[in-house]
């Protein structure tokens, strides 16, 4: 394989003995700071040059480790101790003067952005030496090739680069391949955002520095758009360098080396010892290399973040090991000295804020971790979850670039808003066309506002900043002529809040500010917007109460409130409603304190013109509990009444009537959960258990059951022995002992219907409880159910009714 083979135009005519290439050129401090004295300048050469007496200031040159066609690299140790790579560019080296000036204004271009993503070489210092006629430029140290961060023998370092794996394994693992590719994608992404093209990706310019893949050789950078032929035959597109999706083809070719360990010259051609179980993501990492490699322009990823996407989403990745020990298994195993013993290297990046935590080599089980989003930070750039970069300025992050289309389509797309305005060129910094929007002001409120919670959501943004914009000025080519539209500048500011206290008489209103529950009063909030805000208090059997006022920043508003009693109902508490029942709490909902009475269906009948049924007498004795009503029947007075007190404000929309369940009717009687499915499974399923208690027969004026009044009046009629209720038929509502929750009438009066079938697609219904014709022991057990048509309207079938939210049921686990 020849990965790094130079054209004519890249890296050549390196002095013997010298690696060609890049070499080594990133930050690496020595760990234990070793003694070190000077390799021989001349080593490996026929004798000195002039170029070997050099003095760079505050370091001491040690040795030569690369050279190529436009400079040398050498080893470096600072005053402090601390390992660099000084790469100098000599004048002599150029033909044209202007050449050399540009590969100078490249550096000058990435040096203020070098150390904003971790996965670029950081340039840590410029000079320039007028009288020798060299500029130079101390960056970060690349990893040893053989023992990795840990540098203790400068005579043998070499270093580690990707092109140094390549020879010493061949093809990497995918996984490995995959992640680099991703971060590498990531770093051409920044620079492409920028304004700056690399020109020459290839092996020999990705280094590892403390085992992180970063791109290198910058002195081949240039703005994004110069077209001067440099680069390495094989990584070069058809169309040349200096354009960002020529950057992309590089890259490409690249993962393909990584990923086959073939020749870039032989894509695309699949190597012959994949396994079965690599074969599937082989594939996947080919497809996108393909379409990175594409010839034709438009096939091609059209950004590096789109790259860096693909290799994310399409690229299959069965296991995850942690990814410095993926990196030291695609190239060497690294020694790491005691400064890692504590199992973890962290790397904290400069003004992009970025860290990576990687597990040290060879401890498993731990994973690495995608740098964290964080939010802005004052005097650094910021970088948003879409990846749009925002400068410091004074006192804010302004964006590099005005409001693109792609970006405004996605909140289009996402909000479903329609579209209104104008789509303008615009010529960024490196000569970059972007097309940008030209919106009405309140389409990029409603942006900015989309934007602000898409990022806090996503942890790029905190409570303390929001998105906001300006307007941007287009030049007279690229301005609208519509009127009442402006070009967008965002920008991310510190939102000036101040205090907001809210009381209320009584205490325990939730309150609603901007529609959103931020409490119950009293209620003290330390960070609420500055300026005119609206809120709302809200308590159950209370009308609800609206207020308004102004914070002044740094301020604290105060609110007394006043709420008023609007008789509407209170769920922990019993309640009585407009037709003057009573309902007491079970569980999370309300449950009839008395079956529904003779007077409260005879208002139901009246006001929904209901004619009469046979037999039931509505008016002789009104506090009775009603019945002959089928299940039916019960279901429409609960609609009915539901309607009538949402009308009068007395139930919300999401508050509703109905009949209780199934296993409702049994947790009112005190049963604990029943085994069984429906309630034809669960009918006595439970023995010994009364809605009274445990005793039988039942104590004196219990309840309402067939005993010797009735046999009195009914000749032949069952009774309990030795009971006498003092009613032969159905008994005004509460005649009977209530039990502790204010219960009345559970057992006897009227079988009541709950809202279940018997069994699922059975047309047959379920009362419960007994009534006043009821004497059997067994269906006065508080299990016992009674199946009965839904249709029928039997003498001693009545109901009583739940209050509840709509879907809640009593029991907190339903």
């Amino acid at each position: 394989m020849n990965a790094d083979s130079p054209s004519s135009s890249a890296i050549s005519g390196s002095p013997e003995g010298v690696p060609a290439g890049f070499g080594a050129e990133d930050e690496t401090l020595s760990l234990g700071r070793p003694e070190v004295e000077p390799v021989s300048r001349s080593a490996g050469q026929d004798g000195g040059s002039h170029r070997d007496d050099l003095e760079i200031p505050d370091y001491r040159l040690l040795k030569r480790i690369g050279a190529g066609a436009y400079g040398e690299v050498w080893l470096a140790q600072s005053i402090t101790g601390a390992l660099r790579a000084v790469k100098i560019v000599w004048r002599e080296d150029f033909e044209l003067t202007r050449t050399f000036h540009r590969e100078f204004e490249g550096i000058q271009q990435f040096e203020p952005i070098s150390r904003g993503h971790p996965c670029l070489m950081h340039i840590l210092h410029v000079g320039w030496n007028e009288h020798r006629g060299f500029y130079y430029y101390v960056m970060e140290l690349a990893d040893d090739a053989e023992k990795g961060a840990q540098i203790d023998d400068l005579v043998t370092y070499t270093a580690r680069t990707l092109s140094s794996d390549l020879k010493r394994n061949g093809r990497l693992d995918l996984h490995f391949c995959r992640e680099a590719g991703i971060y590498l994608a990531d770093a051409l992404q920044y620079m492409h955002e920028h304004g700056l093209t690399h020109r020459d990706i290839k092996p020999s310019n990705i280094i590892f520095v403390g085992g992180i893949c970063k791109l290198a050789d910058i002195g081949l950078v240039a703005a994004s758009g110069e077209r001067s032929f440099v680069g390495t035959e094989g990584f070069v597109p058809p169309e040349g360098p200096g354009t960002p999706v020529a950057d992309i083809y590089s890259l490409g070719k690249v993962l393909y080396e990584m990923s086959s360990g073939l020749d870039r010259m032989e894509f695309p051609e699949v190597p012959a010892d994949l396994t079965e179980e690599e074969a599937p993501m082989w594939m996947d990492m080919n497809r996108v290399i393909c379409r990175a490699c594409a010839p034709d322009l438009k096939e091609r990823f059209s950004s590096a973040a789109e790259l860096g996407e693909a290799l994310q989403t399409q690229v299959g990745v069965k296991r995850r090991e942690p990814l410095l020990r993926r990196m030291t298994q695609a190239g060497v195993p690294l020694v790491v000295g005691s400064a890692l013993a504590a199992g973890m290297l962290v790397m904290g990046m400069q003004q992009r804020g970025w860290e990576y935590t990687v597990a040290a080599p060879g401890r498993a089980g731990v994973k690495a971790e995608q740098p964290a989003p964080r939010p802005p930070e004052e005097g650094r750039p910021w970088r948003s979850r879409f990846g749009r970069w925002f400068s410091f300025q004074k006192d804010r992050h302004v964006c590099d670039v005005p409001l693109e289309y792609e970006v405004y389509n996605r909140f289009l797309e996402t909000t479903l808003r329609p579209f209104e305005g104008d789509v303008a060129g615009y010529k960024a910094a490196g000569n970059r066309h972007l097309n940008i929007v030209v919106i009405r002001p309140e389409d990029a409120d409603a942006f900015c506002a989309w934007e602000t919670e898409t990022e806090r959501r996503a942890g790029y943004l905190d409570a303390d900043h929001e998105v906001a914009w300006r307007p941007f000025r287009l030049d007279a080519e690229g301005a609208s002529a519509r009127a009442g539209l402006t070009a967008v500048r965002c920008q991310v500011v510190r939102v000036e809040t101040g205090g907001l206290r809210v009381e209320s008489v009584p205490e325990g209103a939730e309150v609603y500010l901007s529609g959103r529950s931020v409490g119950v009063t009293p209620l003290e909030l330390d960070a609420v917007r500055a300026g005119a805000f609206e809120l709302e208090l809200r308590r159950p059997g209370f009308a609800s109460l609206e207020a308004a006022g102004n914070i002044a920043p740094g301020e604290t508003t105060k609110l007394a409130l006043r709420l008023r009693a609007n008789g509407a109902v209170v769920f922990d508490e019993p309640w009585k409603n407009s037709l003057g029942m009573e309902l007491v709490p079970l569980g999370r909902v309300l449950l009839g304190a008395t079956e529904v009475r003779a007077l409260d269906f005879s208002r139901f009948e009246s006001a929904t013109g209901r004619s009469a049924v046979a037999g039931r007498d509505l008016t002789k004795t009104p506090t009775a509990a009603v019945s002959r009503v089928s299940r039916a029947d019960a279901d429409e007075f609960c609609d009915w009444l539901t309607g009538v007190e949402r009308k009068k404000g007395l139930l919300d929309e999401t508050q509703s009537y109905r009949l209780p369940t199934d296993d409702e009717w049994s947790m009112a009687a005190y049963l604990p959960r029943e085994r069984g499915a429906t309630p034809a499974e669960r009918s006595l399923r439970i023995d010994g258990i009364y809605p009274w208690g445990f005793i039988w027969p039942p104590y004196a004026k219990q309840g309402n059951f067939s005993d010797a009044s009735r046999k009195k009046v009914v000749k032949g009629a069952p009774a309990i022995p030795k009971y006498d209720d003092g009613q032969a038929g159905v008994a005004p509502v509460a005649s009977y002992r209530k039990d502790s929750r204010g219960l009345y009438d559970l057992s006897g009066n009227v079988w009541e219907w709950v809202a279940d079938a018997w069994q699922p697609g059975s047309s047959d219904g379920v009362v419960r409880g007994g009534s006043f014709t009821t004497d059997d022991r067994q269906e006065l057990l508080a299990s016992f159910r009674l199946q009965l048509p839904a249709a029928d309207r039997r003498e001693d079938v009545g109901f009583r009714v739940v209050l509840a939210p709509d879907g809640v049921m009593a029991r907190e686990e339903e």
